[in-house]
């Protein structure tokens, strides 16, 4: 062994360390089968609380970016709401349905409480379409400065969704990073 090797390991240890820090930190929910491992950067964890989902998930940015507007520094929350009527439908039917503008319409209304929506589109995931659109709040704290992505799908299980909130100035970069965190999301099936 020469004097080299013990430097050698050292710096692969502290590279590793290093690297352990930015990594992302995933997070599951036994009960219903919800889970996310997010991309590196990002960590995940059981969520508060929230009258609209029976379970939470809370994913935050282990490096600031993108921006978190609130002062928990969670970025999203992903969320799952179990829907016994969905049990008799095939992944076909949910799809068909997520297809039709009445659908996509109930979607657009179910947010147009909370603010204007735009660039409403469908996405795939996990062999389900789902529907993602973008919200600019009516009211809260620097409402005018704050956008909402937000993300959901029906599964025979209920209904699984994202939504991360940020500035409207982070929001152009932010996109991508939103939706490399959905990939990474687990809905019960």
């Amino acid at each position: 062994m020469t004097m080299t090797s013990p430097l050698r390991l050292s710096a692969v240890l502290a590279a590793l360390m290093f690297a352990g820090s930015a990594a992302a930190q995933s997070y599951g929910d036994a009960a219903t089968g919800l889970s996310v491992s997010p991309p590196a950067g990002f960590k995940a964890e059981a969520g508060r609380p929230h009258p609209q989902f029976e379970v939470t998930i809370d994913i935050s940015s282990k490096t600031g970016t993108p921006k978190a507007v609130n002062s928990t520094g969670q970025l999203c929350t992903l969320g799952f709401k179990s829907e016994p009527q969905n049990a008799v439908l095939t992944r076909e039917v949910i799809n068909a349905q997520m297809a039709k503008p009445e659908w996509q319409q109930l979607y657009r209304t179910m947010f147009e409480n909370v603010g204007t929506v735009s660039d409403l589109k469908l996405f795939e995931h996990q062999g389900f379409s789902g529907i993602e659109l973008i919200v600019s709040p009516k009211a809260g704290p620097n409402a005018q400065n704050v956008r909402m992505f937000a993300s959901a799908m029906e599964t025979a299980k209920g209904r699984t969704a994202l939504i991360c909130v940020t500035d409207q100035a982070s929001l152009a970069a932010a996109l991508p990073q939103f939706k490399a965190l959905r990939a990474t999301i687990h809905a019960p099936e």
